[in-house]
């Protein structure tokens, strides 16, 4: 079967202009198609097409010298017994991942998430919110399992006691270190933009 183009001829020319889809295009997908990448032969036009567009999406936000390097990396990693087939998009990702991480902002599901039930089911428990975004920084996802769940609620009742604790030293007027004004400071921020988005206030 044919295997789809990645380069829309309208793009050509016009990088000043280029979307970021395009952008990935160019610097990731073509250099590696050029080099023999394909998809395997029942892989259909409309889902080649699919593929591609979600890989390009899914990298979009790797800087154009992490797009060359992951593609250099990539040109080894082919699949199959010729090393010439995609490898798949959790491979891909991973591969990604090492090179450049991805920004917080940009990791899908993470705003949902907090906007759901989940979100404000958290907000009304001390620590919670903060606990469960410190745990979709770490693993670019929500918990799972009861283990998971487990370290959630445990770090949450201590963000909450240390919390409780430096406030009740500046309402005394006790000294608080410099570092603990500057995580409480932070903890506050990182509190207030969340349940900005739980109002919506944070769109």
């Amino acid at each position: 079967m044919d295997q789809i183009k990645t380069t829309d001829a309208a793009t050509e020319g016009a990088a000043p202009q280029e979307t970021n889809r395009a952008r990935v295009r160019r610097l990731f997908i073509d250099p590696l198609v050029k080099d023999g990448m394909r998809f395997r032969r029942q892989t259909s036009a409309d889902d080649q097409r699919r593929k591609l567009d979600q890989m390009a999406d899914d990298l979009g936000y790797l800087s154009d010298e992490s797009l060359r390097v992951l593609a250099a990396c990539m040109r080894t990693k082919g699949e199959g017994s010729s090393k010439v087939f995609w490898p798949s998009r959790v491979s891909i990702l991973g591969f990604a991942e090492a090179r450049e991480r991805m920004p917080l902002q940009d990791v899908p599901g993470l705003r949902s998430w907090f906007v759901s039930a989940a979100g404000r089911k958290a907000a009304a428990v001390p620590g919670r919110l903060i606990s469960e975004y410190v745990f979709w920084k770490n693993h670019k996802r929500p918990p799972r399992g009861d283990r998971e769940w487990s370290i959630v609620t445990s770090r949450a009742e201590d963000y909450a006691r240390r919390v409780e604790l430096i406030e009740d030293r500046l309402h005394r007027g006790v000294t608080v270190t410099e570092e603990e004004n500057s995580w409480l400071q932070r903890y506050h921020e990182t509190e207030e933009m969340l349940r900005g988005w739980l109002t919506g206030e944070g769109a």
